[in-house]
């Protein structure tokens, strides 16, 4: 897999990448499922979203771009905030994206 590098990206660009790629999964899956992003600012933890006609928040999707902070601080803003959002909102699934390059045990440690 080739490396990108995604230094040149702001954090609402990533969002929105993030989101395409995702939609274009889902449309190749033929699910009928379409994500949304959302305008920069306070989010509640909610970068990228499904709502379903049931659940509002269905599906939500969290991106973070931490490219140059580096994976200890991507881990500490996700246990000292992101956690408690995403256990408040209680989607169906969550997503979550990063910029940081991440080991197995990194992924481990987050999920």
């Amino acid at each position: 897999m080739a490396d990108f590098d995604f230094s040149t990206l702001n954090s609402s660009d990533l969002e929105s990448l993030v989101c395409d790629l995702i939609n274009a999964q889902e449309k190749s899956n033929n699910s009928g499922i379409i994500f949304k992003t959302f305008k920069d600012g306070k989010d509640k933890g909610i970068d990228i979203r499904f709502s379903s006609s049931t659940n509002p928040n269905e599906i939500i999707g969290q991106v973070k771009h931490y490219y140059r902070s580096g994976f200890e601080r991507l881990l500490q803003t996700l246990k000292n905030g992101e956690k408690e959002k995403v256990k408040k909102i209680n989607p169906e699934k969550y997503l979550f994206a990063t910029s940081v390059d991440l080991s197995v045990f990194n992924s481990e440690e987050i999920q």
